[in-house]
């Protein structure tokens, strides 16, 4: 169960099959090298780093498991190459640093996210501290099962929650503006809360339809890939994901350098689309509400504000 200290628990702890639902993280940050992150991560989580690649490291056997230290864009793999070399190193400031653990439990998480100051005292940066630097945290969860009516449930919960956890986070403006957590069409988030939808391939029909790639801030490609890999590479010309029975949220800012933030506040995010996933009642409320909202030159609220005053009438309140 994901309940480290400032974790809250998902509703749904363990998988179908019994075992306890983990998480991998990546974080995106800029202001240190590769090899920088690398001794940060020797220091702080122990382990052995192996590979010399100024662009990408592996550190074996930490306390938390093997980590990866990469920077983050596909022309490091052609980074023998001395015009990309240079390239490379010319871009360090707005091309990010990323630091990718393998699936963690919850005491690992935490760990893990204790140990992000460490990299903030040396000089990590986050989102906020240039006009150019759209740097997240991506969060892994494992699904409960592919057959679980939960995961399709998640998936519309998150359709009609975006809107809301967009205004929560504040998203950085360089993010909103790039491709890369671009919004749902509004017209697949009506299409997956038909009834009709109840699995996995029904979703990745949907999406064959209405995403052209992996860039929101829910990207579905590993899992609907895992689910369907047949299928998937029928309908996308994607070759770069790879498929995995975990949800891909990508939306939060990295918020590194800011004294006090850690890894609870991307989790509350995610832990909002899972507890509103796991209340039938409160999806039925959404739902119709999505049915029904307004439209026009002049409507007077934004979807945002009509998601938030349904959480905040919510019975437990937990969601506001």
């Amino acid at each position: 169960m994901l309940t480290g200290s400032g974790f809250a628990p998902l509703p749904i702890s363990t998988t179908q099959d019994g075992r306890a639902r983990k998480i991998g993280v990546e974080v995106e940050f800029s202001g240190l090298t590769v090899a920088d992150t690398v001794n940060v991560v020797e220091k702080g989580l122990g382990g052995t780093p192996e590979g010399n690649d100024q662009f990408l490291r592996h550190v074996k056997g930490t306390r938390i498991g093997d980590i990866k230290v990469e920077l983050d864009t596909v022309a490091k793999a052609a980074s023998d190459v001395d015009l990309v070399r240079h390239g490379l190193n010319a871009a360090r400031a707005v091309v990010p640093i990323e630091i990718i653990t393998d699936p963690l439990d919850a005491s690992q998480l935490q760990e893990f996210s204790d140990f992000l100051s460490d990299l903030r005292d040396v000089g990590a940066q986050g989102s906020r501290s240039g006009l150019l630097l759209g740097f997240g945290v991506h969060l892994n969860p494992e699904v409960v099962g592919l057959k679980h009516s939960h995961t399709v449930e998640t998936i519309r919960a998150y359709g009609l929650l975006e809107a809301h956890l967009r205004r929560v986070e504040r998203l950085n403006l360089t993010r909103r503006v790039l491709p890369f957590v671009a919004p749902w069409p509004e017209a697949f988030v009506t299409a997956l809360l038909d009834k009709n939808v109840t699995s996995l391939n029904d979703v990745l029909q949907l999406a064959i339809t209405h995403l052209s790639s992996r860039n929101h801030g829910l990207d579905l490609f590993p899992l609907l890939k895992y689910a369907a890999p047949e299928q998937f590479e029928d309908g996308f010309t994607d070759t770069l994901t790879s498929g995995r029975p975990t949800f891909h949220f990508r939306l939060p800012d990295c918020r590194i350098d800011e004294t006090g933030w850690n890894l609870t506040q991307p989790w509350g995010l995610w832990h909002c689309v899972e507890m509103v996933a796991a209340d039938p009642s409160l999806m039925r409320k959404l739902t119709a509400a999505w049915h029904n909202r307004e439209t026009g030159l002049f409507e007077t609220k934004t979807w945002a504000d009509d998601v938030s005053s349904i959480l905040q009438l919510s019975t437990s309140g937990e969601f506001a």
